[in-house]
């Protein structure tokens, strides 16, 4: 989210200093988490799972408020998202958990108050030119904790290609962060273990991070935003229709992932047929224009229902360069293993994205 300049605001509202939530009050005792343009029922599970997270380690905080600032979803949607996020919260939580929906036309409130009121006014009055203007173009917002797995990635993805140690500016450079970021990960506990070190500050991967890249694998769905379309006219997927229609594009900062990206990297990759089509869209400036999309069937909608199987599927890599590898066909490019094995696990493909791993580095014993 683009930090909010109004001064009415800030007054009472200050940007959180280690960002595990956008803002909290002045006195310390109100939390806020602020999604713009949300679109889906996953990114609000997530936004929930965020800010309840942070209300279990603040005691001293006593109000946490969920802000949809001109959502893309139906208050009834919203209202049934909540009711069925609300199941899963501790009563210690969801009695100090609050969500507010304002559209600029209109606001709903799970929990009508002075406070959530007040705090509807004043987010509304912000300057109308932080929002997206273009229509398509949706957030990509960074997770607390995501620097991690993106740095952890790229080890990975270097570690699979026998690339051999990487400089640590230059990983900083791939992942987009600071050295003190870099350090800190390596330190992590999970991953620390399996870190070799060299004397001109250049690191790589002694062995498969396991219990690493099981966090990862696990905290996938939450730390990779991701756009889910479904087919309004049929249900159907016809990946080969979307592929074909894809390649008569040009100029999209997005790379074959899934299924497809599998075979490419492993010739005798064991799946009969092609559930979806998944594409990676390299996005470090923290938005995704998924214009591109309607192109590719107008029948095509925006929905992250979890009971519906999508027929495309848009993940956003917010790392500073791509690392796909172009084909030599001059067709659009493969997202890396590491993405691709991503994918495979989203899927409940867990067998397959372990054998393409080993396919990899068999060292990784998967």
């Amino acid at each position: 989210m683009a930090e909010i300049q109004d001064e009415n605001w800030l007054a009472e509202f200050s940007p959180h200093e280690d960002g595990k939530i956008d803002y909290l009050s002045t006195d310390g005792t109100v939390a806020i988490e602020v999604q713009r343009s949300l679109a889906s029922s996953r990114g609000l599970h997530s936004a929930v799972m965020r800010l309840a997270m942070f209300l279990s380690e603040s005691e001293r905080v006593k109000r946490g408020i969920l802000v949809l600032h001109r959502p893309r979803m139906s208050t009834r949607r919203i209202m049934d998202e909540w009711s069925q996020s609300k199941t899963v919260l501790s009563p210690s939580i969801a009695n100090r958990f609050s969500v507010v929906a304002v559209d600029g036309r209109e606001a709903w409130f799970s929990d009508e108050d002075a406070l959530t009121k007040r705090i509807a006014r004043l987010l509304e009055s912000t300057s109308p030119t932080e929002e997206p203007t273009r229509k398509n173009v949706y957030p990509v917002k960074q997770r607390p904790g995501q620097k991690f797995y993106e740095i952890l990635k790229v080890l990975l993805l270097h570690w699979l290609q026998h690339d051999g140690p990487i400089a640590l500016g230059r990983l900083g450079d791939e992942v987009g962060c600071s050295y003190p970021t870099i350090r800190e990960a390596l330190e992590r506990k999970s991953l620390a273990g399996s870190i070799k070190s060299h004397s001109n500050r250049s690191v790589e991967l002694a062995v498969f991070p396991k219990d690493a890249w099981n966090e990862l694998v696990a905290l996938s769905g939450e730390m990779r935003a991701s756009f889910r379309f479904r087919n309004r006219a049929n249900g159907k997927s016809d990946v080969d229709g979307l592929l074909k229609r894809l390649r008569k594009q040009s100029n999209l900062p997005v790379a074959i992932s899934g299924v497809l990206a599998a075979r490419y990297w492993h010739p005798h990759f064991d799946l009969n047929g092609t559930p979806r089509l998944d594409l990676l869209y390299h996005a470090p400036n923290g938005e995704a224009d998924l214009g591109f999309v309607r192109k590719l069937d107008p029948a095509l909608v925006l929905d992250d229902g979890i009971e519906n199987s999508p027929s495309l599927v848009v993940h956003a890599l917010v790392r500073n360069e791509k690392l796909i590898t172009d084909t030599s066909d001059a067709t659009f490019p493969f997202a890396d293993p590491i993405e691709t094995v991503l994918d495979l696990s989203e899927m409940s493909l867990g067998v397959q994205a372990d054998q393409l791993i080993n396919y990899l580095r068999h060292e990784a014993r998967l």
